[in-house]
């Protein structure tokens, strides 16, 4: 299934589309909403990107170890042993 982005705005009651766009009656859409556009989100600092906005939501993979042999699991390479 095609995605696509279209940009619009929130005027108090209804979202509006800012691009004029051909969509077919009753087709389903999904809205994004910026964190920072809920009401009583904290304010952003502005001089550092938000990494869920670069990279999305973490992803559990269940794996213990992942952090210290990501290499391993990336690329292959040795584990490393843990001086724990």
């Amino acid at each position: 299934m095609a995605m696509k982005q279209i940009k619009a705005h929130y005027d108090g009651k209804e979202i509006v589309l800012d691009e004029n766009v051909q969509l077919l009656a009753n087709a389903r859409v999904t809205v994004l909403v910026a964190d920072d556009s809920l009401v009583g989100a904290p304010a952003k600092d502005e001089g550092h990107p938000d990494l869920f906005a670069i990279f999305g939501e973490p992803i559990d993979t269940g794996i213990e170890d992942f952090a210290e042999n990501h290499d391993h699991y990336l690329y292959g390479t040795p584990k490393r042993t843990s001086n724990k």
